[in-house]
């Protein structure tokens, strides 16, 4: 039995990771474009069920890129956190608006852009 529980873990863990992209939804909040137009700072709301807290997410695209049904290459905080994107150049954004949240994935770069961000 207790050779059996590991493998029953991950394979259970795995459905649940796999599976989640199925109930998972994102909606756009805010589009930002860069100042050339050739890449965007997308921020959206991330919601997988009622079993899971709503959380703020961004994601860094260059423009043709839609966005997907997955969580953001950038930035994840736990709830709904009214952020501010700002371009400093085609290759440096700020964001700020961050506060006391929650931190699950903080990136310094997403889609060669450098983020730098503010409480």
């Amino acid at each position: 039995m207790k050779r059996l529980f590991p493998g029953l873990f991950v394979a259970v863990l795995a459905i649940v990771v796999t599976g989640c992209g199925d109930m998972c939804r994102n909606d756009q909040v805010t589009v930002v474009p860069s100042p050339s137009g050739k890449t965007r700072a997308i921020v959206f709301h991330r919601n997988c069920g009622p079993t899971t807290e709503r959380n703020t997410q961004i994601a860094v695209l260059p423009h043709s890129a839609q966005l997907a049904n997955i969580p953001g290459n950038a930035l994840i905080l736990g709830g709904d956190v009214p952020l501010k994107v700002r371009w400093d150049s085609d290759t440096a954004v700020t964001v700020s608006g961050l506060g006391s949240a929650r931190v699950f994935k903080q990136q310094d770069n997403a889609a060669d852009v450098t983020l730098t961000y503010q409480k």
